[in-house]
């Protein structure tokens, strides 16, 4: 009797569980904001981008480096409304914390601004394209770059070339990281271990984080944009260009992922000429490409 009574338990089970409706999974359509006309920092995005539509999503792009449309992945093509940055001698920007601090949250602005009023990007805010289930976006110096998923109200998906930027975790993510055992992105050392260390990467931790509010407040006064009439959203997803493997270790809120290597290629096979020279070295050969 018993054996019977679970037999029509797990018959009913079944047949209630096919008659559910199941949830579907299906493609996502993304709005991707690249505001830094810098290759480096769009090989990462770049990358991040191609995984996606190798996986069924589609993609818009409003990028400065267009290398044409493919299936799921579609380009508007900025390249004439933002100065690229290709190889560039990049000490002409880091005279000093404040110089460097002051060109990139006026450049960051300005981008964000030329970006946001290009009439495509108009033509999506204003509810004139298919609707965006997800905006992502270079989330560098500034929060400029949440506008779109803001207007749009979708989550906001910030992807970071570089370390995580320890002037702006507090505003992007909450969290301020210990200066006693996490150095700063632009601190000469990896890991802060002697009481000098310590106490200069906390000055340069508090004084760049104080240039950073000051530029942006500056810039708020003498230059109002439409992002700066709202309250942004905050990402709900960071892929940042780290790997433990790499980088000190150092506390990270749960809703960033280290991506580190993701833009790096399979290497390609050794020229002939070149292969045979190593196979027939009787010493062996050291090779620099």
């Amino acid at each position: 009797m018993a054996s019977r009574f679970g037999a029509l338990l797990i018959t009913f089970s079944v047949f209630q569980a096919l008659l559910s409706p199941q949830p579907m999974a299906g493609a996502a359509n993304i709005l991707a904001v690249q505001t830094i006309a810098a290759k480096s920092h769009w090989n990462v995005m770049q990358a991040v981008l191609r995984s996606l539509t190798d996986r069924g999503h589609s993609v818009t792009a409003f990028t400065p480096f267009a290398d044409g449309d493919r299936d799921g992945y579609t380009e508007v093509d900025i390249s004439g409304y933002l100065e690229a940055k290709v190889g560039l001698n990049v000490s002409r920007y880091t005279g000093s914390t404040r110089s460097f601090i002051a060109y990139l949250m006026n450049a960051l602005r300005v981008n964000c601004g030329t970006i946001f009023e290009h009439q495509r990007m108009q033509d999506i805010l204003e509810g004139r394209s298919p609707p965006f289930d997800a905006v992502i976006a270079e989330g560098f110096w500034s929060d400029c770059v949440s506008y779109a998923a803001t207007v749009l109200r979708v989550p906001a998906i910030y992807v970071v070339p570089s370390p995580i930027v320890t002037h702006v975790e507090r505003s992007f993510f909450g969290h301020v990281p210990n200066p006693a055992a996490v150095s700063n992105l632009l601190s000469p050392s990896g890991v802060p271990k002697t009481f000098g260390q310590r106490f200069t990467n906390t000055l340069r931790t508090v004084s760049g984080s104080w240039l950073v509010w000051d530029n942006e407040r500056r810039l708020r006064q003498s230059d109002p944009r439409p992002f700066d009439a709202m309250d942004l959203v905050r990402p709900s997803l960071t892929f940042t260009n780290t790997h433990f493997i790499t980088e000190p270790s150092r506390p990270l809120t749960p809703d960033i992922v280290q991506i580190g290597g993701i833009h790096l290629t399979p290497p390609g096979p050794v020229p002939k000429d070149i292969l045979e020279f190593i196979d027939d070295a009787p010493n062996g050969v050291i090779y620099f490409t």
